[in-house]
């Protein structure tokens, strides 16, 4: 995802050009095939930021409920997927991974500050006190080989900052001898993609059959392609299920054959629940599944992956800039890890009642659901620390730590998701009462400012001609939203959590602790010859 940062003088050995960032990737090309399939509408924000949700929604699967069946195929439970998510998006997408990955693509190639360099792998890295030196090996493909092989040819780089996205198996986090917790979860599952062909129906959309001899998983990846996923059993051979003919076997019951699909992919991935002890060594940062892996029961592994990114984007953005002081870079990890336990936590749970494959208590969970019971719905997880606003007591006061709210507005002639009609990267102040800016005053407004921080004012609609700067309220959304929470103004962080919010006498108070949380020591001078941050996956 290429970060909004300045750019600063990139040296290499050759030649030199002005990039804020550049994105080492062993592979050569990206991978094409579907792998990661739901994304929510937290994500679909962070796309629509980058100008990049286009191409992922014309193929995107709204989701709309999902069902547990037992062995005998009996229903166990359905509850609704498809309530409209507080980011202003459809709450859930089932989705090819393969086109948001190609848009991400697009949207770096089209940046002028941010390079892209596939066909180099990271083999060797070096801190130093102001910079990370990073020695890079040009590959390629071999046959018989799975992942690309080296060269010899090397080159080196230096960043002032090194964010390592190199995925489970990291090798800058072993490089690091960062170790990780196991949530106790290691269960190999067969998975197999396949484009369809032509329509052909199925017992349920979306879901889980809860049969314990083979607890399966059925999902949409996007418009054109479906995923199912096996458990398999400790004593069975992983080898045995990559035959394609294991996978029509598997198929069979769901009256799914060759005129219906083409698989696309067949592999045996071990679902692990880690978190890495240490998300930050130096200059160098752990993202995605290098620091975090769950299993798949919510859809949350990439998603937590993407935080992660616009996470560390804004905080390098003020750093780099020199608007704040590095030691904001120490939230990365406070607010983050806790996030990404509690949804590895809910991950856990929600895969516990499908996946059992004990028979006796297959028998009782099934009539534990014909008596009426429901599992309990999880809170879904919200900033606790870090960059908050916290009350007297120390306390978190609603909305502080909640994703914020984008909804529909009117400006002029046009109606839209604020967003996009309004669009930053930075925080926001929002109001429904008053210009904020009337109540914090020139000197706050212009420290705020300084932060990259807008102002908007949402108004009802109101009879007559509206000013052409007004800003809207058309469906009453940010109304409802502001009585429900019993505040006049918010400030949001760039990554859309609230920061805190208050009634309009408390926005300077609010305004001050921000400016106290984000610049608290003495700001480093402004980079104007120094080197970017490198990206490595």
């Amino acid at each position: 995802m290429p970060p909004p940062w300045r750019p600063c003088t990139w040296r290499a050995p050759t030649r030199s050009t002005c990039w804020a960032g550049c994105v080492f990737d062993r592979q050569q090309h990206l991978y094409g095939l579907p792998r990661v399939g739901h994304i929510d509408h937290e994500i679909m924000r962070m796309l629509q930021q980058l100008g990049a949700e286009g191409p992922t929604l014309k193929d995107a699967y709204a989701t709309r409920s999902y069902t547990w069946i037992n062995a005998e195929g009996e229903t166990l439970l359905e509850f609704p997927w498809g309530e409209k998510g507080i980011s202003g998006w459809h709450s859930d997408y089932m989705q090819n991974s393969a086109i948001l990955e190609r848009s991400l693509l697009d949207r770096i190639r089209q940046s002028e500050t941010v390079a892209h360099m596939p066909g180099w792998e990271v083999v060797d890295l070096v801190q130093f006190d102001d910079h990370v030196e990073l020695t890079v090996e040009r590959t390629r493909t071999a046959p018989g080989e799975r992942r690309p092989v080296l060269t010899g040819e090397q080159r080196r780089f230096r960043g002032r900052y090194v964010i390592a996205c190199d995925g489970a198996n990291s090798r800058t986090r072993q490089r690091l001898g960062i170790e990780r917790d196991d949530l106790g979860f290691n269960e190999k599952w067969l998975v197999v993609d396949a484009r369809i062909k032509r329509p052909f129906s199925l017992a349920f959309d979306s879901g889980q059959v809860c049969d314990p001899r083979r607890p399966t998983t059925v999902l949409p990846l996007g418009k054109d392609h479906r995923r199912w996923e096996w458990h398999l059993r400790p004593d069975e051979d992983p080898e045995d299920f990559l035959r394609p003919d294991k996978a029509w076997e598997l198929l069979a019951p769901f009256h799914v054959t060759p005129q219906d699909v083409e698989p696309v992919r067949q592999l045996v991935y071990t679902f692990e629940a880690r978190i890495a002890h240490r998300w930050r060594s130096g200059r160098v940062f752990l993202a995605g599944d290098a620091a975090h892996t769950m299993p798949p029961f919510m859809g949350q592994g990439m998603c937590s992956g993407m935080r992660d990114a616009r996470n560390l984007a804004w905080k390098l953005d003020l750093v780099l800039s020199g608007k704040a002081d590095e030691t904001l870079l120490d939230t990365y990890q406070v607010e983050r890890d806790p996030h990404v336990r509690d949804w590895t936590v809910i991950s856990l749970e929600s895969g516990k009642i499908p996946c059992i494959i004990d028979p006796e208590e297959a028998r009782k969970r099934d009539e534990m659901f014909r008596a009426g019971f429901r599992p309990p719905m999880p809170d879904f997880p919200q900033l606790a620390h870090g960059v908050l606003h916290r009350s007297w007591d120390g306390s978190l006061a609603a909305p502080a730590g909640e994703l914020g709210l984008q909804g529909r507005v009117r400006i002029g002639d046009r109606t839209d998701l604020l967003d996009r009609l309004l669009p930053t990267t930075g925080f926001t102040v929002v109001s429904v009462t008053d210009d904020p800016r009337t109540a914090l005053g020139s000197r706050r407004t212009s420290a705020l400012e300084r932060l990259g921080c807008a102002f908007h004012t949402v108004r009802p609609p109101a009879p007559g001609i509206p000013h052409p700067t007004d800003i809207v309220d058309v469906d009453g959304t940010y109304a409802d939203y502001f009585r429900a929470r019993d505040v006049e103004v918010v400030i949001n962080r760039p990554d859309f959590y609230v920061f805190g919010g208050s009634d309009m006498t408390g926005l300077t108070a609010l305004a001050d602790d921000l400016l106290r949380q984000t610049t608290a020591a003495a700001p480093v001078p402004a980079v104007t010859v120094g080197q970017p941050t490198a990206a490595t996956r």
